[in-house]
């Protein structure tokens, strides 16, 4: 009698683990199916911050050509010279110059079935400015850009490759537009979820993209009489987030 209530005993014992062994199975794969069961909605948003640029970069050169090399060379030092002595006066600092190419290339002529002739040597010296100068204001002063120009071309620089605006502080105006881009994704999402009565309850997913910091070109090539007129624009940071919120 005693060993088969023990037995008895035993039986009950396992079945009883082996209950509650499927209640935890069943408890897992509920939380699992909640989880599965969250309904999503992605959105872009886009951040754009506006400024004024504050610094303009210019490249200018000097090209000249004559029989021998050394000549050329010398003739091109000499006017570079010149330009970077009276830039300076203008108020440039020697370490917002740089270097962008130096080169010295043969010339040659190419008579009709005859060999080239070697008629000199060309020597090409492009550096860049670097232009911070502001106004009462605080905007780059503009006008100051012209009489770089015109001192340049004045004192024999015949290459003016461009101006470029940019801004020096981009990484916080990043910032600005990433948050002014979320905050346009939510209300997107916001606005979306509140015609079929649903609440954002949380984010899952963000990604940021497209950061790009058009830069403004004036192309100018030649200078003249009247003191060159330059314009700034406005320049802007631009970003664009991809957000997937719970509802």
């Amino acid at each position: 009698m005693k060993k088969v209530l023990m037995l008895f005993l035993v039986s009950v014992l396992i079945l009883t683990i082996s209950l509650i062994g499927v209640s935890f199975g069943k408890s897992s794969l509920n939380e699992a199916t909640n989880i599965s069961s969250e309904n999503f909605i992605t959105v872009t948003g886009q951040g754009v911050v506006y400024v004024k640029p504050d610094v303009a970069y210019v490249n200018i050169g000097v090209q000249v050509q004559e029989k021998t090399a050394k000549e050329a060379a010398e003739k091109n030092a000499k006017i570079v010279n010149q330009i970077v002595k009276e830039l300076l006066k203008l108020g440039i600092k020697e370490d917002e110059l740089e270097t962008k190419e130096y080169s010295v290339n043969p010339v040659y002529n190419y008579p009709p079935n005859e060999a080239p002739v070697l008629v000199g040597y060309q020597v090409i010296n492009i550096f860049s400015v670097k232009i911070t100068k502001k106004l009462e204001n605080g905007n780059l002063d503009t006008k100051f850009v012209g009489e770089v120009l015109d001192t340049a071309t004045s004192n024999g620089a015949n290459l003016i490759s461009g101006i470029e605006f940019d801004i020096l502080n981009k990484e916080e105006l990043k910032l600005k537009a990433i948050e002014l881009a979320m905050e346009d994704a939510k209300k997107k999402a916001e606005t979306a979820l509140s015609v079929v009565g649903e609440k954002i309850k949380g984010v899952v997913e963000i990604n940021i993209s497209d950061v790009s910091y058009p830069i403004y070109r004036f192309e100018a090539k030649t200078t003249i009489a009247e003191p060159t007129p330059i314009f700034a624009g406005t320049n802007s940071v631009q970003v664009t987030v991809n957000v997937k919120f719970i509802f």
